[in-house]
């Protein structure tokens, strides 16, 4: 019997692997592919482009692309790479002149975080948004300048409509799963956490129903098909470990002209509720879980009784105890003879 449990995980584990595949060489999507709002981009475009600097402020401000504004994406994000607020987040833009009406383009030198201000200025509703897939310190070719560090208060107020639509909120997707025809679900983690063999949360698995896709088969710069399992006129909900992998894996999906939305929390919001249903349920056999992938709680050092008798010491109390006695007992019979 545990030999044909295991072969059937290993064929779903397999089948799982080969649509992934599959949907490479599908038919492109329709829906949302007219609407190239994200693009990856090798070169700055020849057009007028607000370029937005992503990289710590010291850097930027040492050394820019010509007309840069420098807006560290590690500012829109709060402990554990969670999302601010967003009243803080359109806060945040307008410190660095942005309306929302721009053709910007995101450059830097790690491409997670270039991708994950794609996903940010997606739902706050920037027109236009290219990545540029070259760190910065390979354009040494181009005029470089000092980066202009975003200003303490708002130098403009970010104009442009939250594209709220492209959200899905927790409480939302239950009612969408209880439904008789759910949606199509993406999860764009890796396998092993989608199988539930490495967890990073609560509790490992996936959401139920929900593909695995993972955003390494998305290549950024590339045209992707979609999954064969996304009808022509579906919107997939998407979702990563948390805010910030999702909103990368969003920015590719929407790069990639298939049209999704995001379920924002993503897998460790829901796993945080252990009363959601969830497929492929595992749990760490540790203590606790601290964040980190199947690590427990540190061992804590208690200190020792002051009275901690052993075997080894109970039995030498014991004879001692007996000697006593037996001392005690021939000493009173040689005084009474």
């Amino acid at each position: 019997m545990l030999r044909r449990s295991s072969s059937l995980l290993l064929f779903k584990r397999r089948a799982g692997l080969f649509l992934s595949y599959l949907a490479l060489s599908a038919a492109p999507l329709q829906a949302g592919a007219a609407e190239k709002i994200i693009d990856y981009v090798s070169k700055p475009p020849a057009s007028a482009v607000f370029i937005v600097d992503t990289r710590p402020a010291g850097q930027c401000e040492a050394a820019s692309l010509e007309s840069a504004r420098c807006l560290p994406a590690r500012d829109f994000l709060g402990r554990h790479k969670s999302l601010t607020n967003f009243s803080g987040l359109l806060w945040l833009l307008g410190t660095a002149a942005l309306k929302g009406d721009e053709h910007v383009l995101l450059i830097g030198d790690q491409s997670r975080n270039k991708e994950f201000m794609a996903g940010v200025l997606y739902l706050a509703g920037q027109k236009k948004i290219s990545v540029l897939t070259r760190p910065v310190k390979s354009l040494a070719g181009l005029k470089m300048t000092p980066g202009e560090n975003r200003s303490k208060t708002r130098e403009q107020v970010y104009q442009a409509g939250m594209r709220t639509s492209r959200i899905v909120l927790r409480s939302d997707l239950v009612a969408m799963l209880r439904k008789q025809k759910p949606p199509v679900i993406l999860d764009g983690r890796s396998e092993d956490e989608y199988w539930g063999e490495t967890i990073r949360a609560a509790r490992g698995g996936h959401l139920p129903g929900a593909q695995n896709l993972a955003m390494t088969f998305l290549r950024p710069g590339k045209n992707n098909p979609p999954p064969i399992f996304l009808a022509t006129d579906a919107t997939a909900i998407a979702y990563g470990h948390g805010s910030y992998q999702g909103l990368i894996y969003l920015a590719r999906l929407v790069a990639s002209g298939i049209d999704a939305k995001l379920y924002l929390e993503g897998w460790v919001g829901w796993a945080s509720d252990g009363a959601l249903p969830a497929d492929n349920v595992s749990y760490t056999s540790n203590v606790s879980y601290t964040g980190r992938t199947n690590v427990g709680q540190p061992k804590i050092e208690r200190p020792e009784p002051a009275q901690n008798f052993g075997l080894r010491e109970l039995a030498l109390l014991v004879l001692a105890g007996a000697g006593v006695f037996a001392a005690g007992f021939f000493t009173n019979r040689a005084i009474k003879g």
